[in-house]
């Protein structure tokens, strides 16, 4: 005997599409990918900033803040003070799925650090080693 699809089965199949419908869509809506990258800190002028221009024992405060800019922190010590230079950047990519999710992040630090006696003569100074840029 052969079967007929009858108005009862069309609806039911009707309500079945319904259903896909609503979880291949809503799988849709609670996917999604994001990136970001931001910069914080000062800018890094101490890597464009000619290193001959910094001699301990006679290059002062105000040469390192005429040349730099005001540092990211001002620390002081019983008989220093340091000029703390610091630039954060951060690049990152997530991928959201329901079952699986990814997500990368690189922090790339860069700073520069300029240690004072009490009369705002420069002692020592030191950068941080220079990172490449960081990739896609």
């Amino acid at each position: 005997m052969q079967k007929t699809l009858t108005i009862d089965g069309h609806k039911t199949m009707q309500k079945l599409l319904k259903i896909w419908g609503l979880l291949i869509g809503t799988i849709f809506l609670l996917t999604g990918c994001a990136s970001w990258e931001t910069d914080k800190g000062v800018e890094t002028i101490w890597r464009q900033a000619d290193q001959q221009q910094w001699q301990e024992g006679s290059t002062s405060e105000e040469d390192v803040i005429n040349a730099l800019g005001p540092p990211s922190q001002i620390i002081a010590m019983d008989d220093q003070t340091v000029f703390y230079y610091m630039h954060e950047k951060n690049k990152g990519k997530a991928y959201v799925f329901i079952l699986w999710n990814r997500t990368t992040q690189t922090v790339e630090y860069d700073r520069a650090v300029f240690f004072f006696d009490k009369q705002g003569i420069l002692l020592k100074y030191a950068y941080s080693k220079e990172a490449p840029d960081i990739a896609n």
